[in-house]
């Protein structure tokens, strides 16, 4: 499994790929509704370079951008899943917002199955690294439902590393741009925990049959008869 995180632009760092070069582009991008400092812009060149690098996209829009990215899709639009989000209260234009759309473009390598995934906002965990940050199980669920186990993702607005621990953990490969360098930070440090724990118990395998392998050795050594 292989990982390569960016600090930087992302558009510079897409510009720089080769057509097709990822499997897929998974991400969940600035609304540009203004929300924060990093949601001031929307960024336009997100759809054309990801079909360039990829044959399927999975977007995050947002309620407010959700329209915008279908439109933006065209013709390479297929579907719209979702979150939905049991316990939550935030208010929307008019009412309680609950699920957490999914766009979906381009080829799919498999069906989707259900088109939903219930989930607590409270799975976001106990540590909160960013005002946007999805829960990773979620993640996990986007990811699993839509791509191959050995497959690359590319993630350009990596944010605190979210969609990055959820590659790592369901087996695939990993790009991720970050352009803060705070939350880039924080998405290192992430998705290196991430990939320890996955390390752990291979590590901790590869000691136990070493050592049977040992027992084995110093079981089959002659001994000399003793007369």
């Amino acid at each position: 499994m292989n990982v390569q995180l960016h600090l930087g632009d992302c558009l510079d760092y897409m510009r720089s790929m080769p057509d097709k070069s990822v499997d897929a582009v998974i991400t969940d991008p600035p609304y540009g509704i203004n929300k924060e400092g990093w949601d001031s812009s929307f960024p336009d060149y997100l759809i054309t370079e990801g079909f360039r690098l990829s044959d399927f996209m999975a977007v995050i829009p947002g309620i407010w951008s959700l329209g915008r990215y279908i439109s933006l899709m065209e013709d390479k639009y297929l579907w719209t899943i979702a979150g939905h989000k049991g316990g939550a209260m935030s208010n929307g234009a008019v009412g309680f917002n609950k699920w957490q759309p999914v766009v979906v473009g381009g080829k799919t390598k498999k069906r989707i199955g259900s088109d939903a995934f219930d989930f607590s906002p409270s799975d976001i965990g106990h540590v909160i690294y960013h005002s946007c940050q999805k829960p990773l199980e979620f993640m996990k669920w986007v990811i699993s439902k839509t791509t191959s186990e050995g497959d690359t993702i590319l993630d350009p607005f990596m944010g605190s590393g979210t969609t990055g621990v959820a590659c790592v953990q369901t087996g695939r490969n990993f790009i991720g741009v970050e352009i803060d360098p705070t939350y880039y930070k924080i998405a290192e440090k992430r998705i290196a925990e991430a990939q320890l724990q996955l390390r752990l118990p291979l590590e901790a395998e590869i000691e136990r049959l070493t050592a049977h392998s040992d027992i084995e050795r110093q079981d089959d050594k002659w001994i000399p008869e003793v007369k």
